[in-house]
């Protein structure tokens, strides 16, 4: 056998080891989201190992250490939230839809997922890694929603500087009343996307509108003065 021709199966091997070594790395992480599913934010490597039908170092070889399996379980998380936002924020609808539509596909799918997604959020309070993970996804959707208003924005021949900051804005508003809202589900997700809805197409002036100035209580606002005699 020629050096050329040892060189090609060495390669043609190395490429079937990488296909083979990723469609494992996918198995694994299956196996980790059923154990999330199952078991809850707080799902313990050794269960996910356990499900997988190997042992925690195998897990650990794969993902690193439990940061690792946060990001890539993250990763797989904001791709197929960015399937359900693409069908919202591609649709042919006016601007105010498309805005309803695509506050309520990212409300829905957490709602569909909540503990793949308290496993997200849960791991940024717990470290660095953890957070980096949460920027990372709530960056990718940022990315995508600017992409798409960048575009539509164009298109009506307005200015799309703004696009990015207002989109990672959108994003941040959003996932912020959802966080808070699927721990309480203290209304249905139809009423919190009207809610959002109507905050981010009209702003605050409807409310600044029938507002009438408050009159502050007698001897004014404790908090207030004491920061002032403190000064």
């Amino acid at each position: 056998m020629t050096q050329r021709r040892r060189d090609q199966h060495k390669g043609q091997r190395a490429a079937v080891t990488s296909t083979e070594r990723l469609e494992r790395r996918e198995a694994l992480l299956d196996a980790a989201v059923a154990v999330i599913r199952r078991d809850g934010p707080g799902a313990s490597m050794e269960a996910m190992a356990t499900e997988a039908g190997i042992t925690k170092p195998i897990l650990y070889r794969h993902f690193g250490d439990r940061a690792g399996l946060v990001t890539a379980v993250a990763q797989r998380f904001a791709e197929a939230l960015d399937t359900e936002l693409d069908t919202a924020l591609l649709s042919n609808k006016g601007p105010r839809d498309v805005l309803e539509q695509t506050i309520d596909a990212y409300l829905a799918f957490v709602e569909r997922d909540p503990s793949l997604y308290r496993f997200v959020v849960r791991s940024a309070t717990t470290g660095a890694a953890g957070a980096d993970a949460l920027g990372d996804f709530m960056d990718q959707v940022g990315r995508r929603v600017a992409l798409v208003m960048g575009e539509q924005l164009r298109a009506a021949g307005h200015d799309s500087g703004g696009a990015e900051p207002i989109a990672h804005g959108i994003v941040g508003m959003v996932h912020a009343a959802g966080d808070w809202w699927v721990e309480r589900q203290t209304m249905p997700r139809t009423r919190l996307v009207g809610y959002l809805t109507d905050l981010l197409w009209n702003g605050l002036a409807p409310l600044a509108a029938g507002a009438q100035a408050v009159e502050p209580p007698v001897g004014g606002i404790p908090d207030l003065d004491a920061h002032r005699r403190a000064r």
